[in-house]
């Protein structure tokens, strides 16, 4: 009886684009904005554009949470070594989805935002208007 060794990450072809384009990839098949991804790991979208254009490259902790937030080993991210994203079986609909949910977050931002200016404006003319009594 033949038994069959369990398949290691190094059973698998190494994927031979360029960190930059890894790193494009990832973003694209995950449905992010480069805006998005940017702020989420606290760079600017610029930097994020260079590291995809192999212009730079990131630092670790930076790789490792690209890696988190775009679903790919960190192993994949810097060498190829893995599983490559799964852009090619995402389907339209779950990429609409991701671009909803992203927007839906921005008009969040964008709510809390007016809401602290409201208040902020309100306390001002509250304030005025106790000084006048």
């Amino acid at each position: 009886m033949t038994s069959k060794a369990a398949e290691t990450i190094f059973d698998q072809p190494v994927d031979s684009d360029t960190l930059g384009s890894r790193i494009f990839r990832a973003r694209d098949a995950a449905g992010m904005e480069r805006e998005a991804v940017a702020r989420n790991i606290g760079i600017k979208p610029s930097t994020l554009d260079s590291w995809e254009k192999d212009r730079s490259e990131p630092k670790a902790h930076h790789v490792v949470r690209l890696s988190g937030m775009l679903g790919v080993s960190p192993s994949w991210m810097l060498g190829g070594i893995g599983k490559a994203p799964l852009s090619d079986t995402l389907t339209d609909e779950v990429r609409m989805i991701r671009r909803q949910l992203e927007e839906i977050k921005s008009f969040r931002d964008q709510t809390t935002a007016a809401i602290d200016s409201i208040e902020k404006t309100l306390d001002r003319i509250l304030a005025i208007d106790d000084d006048e009594q």
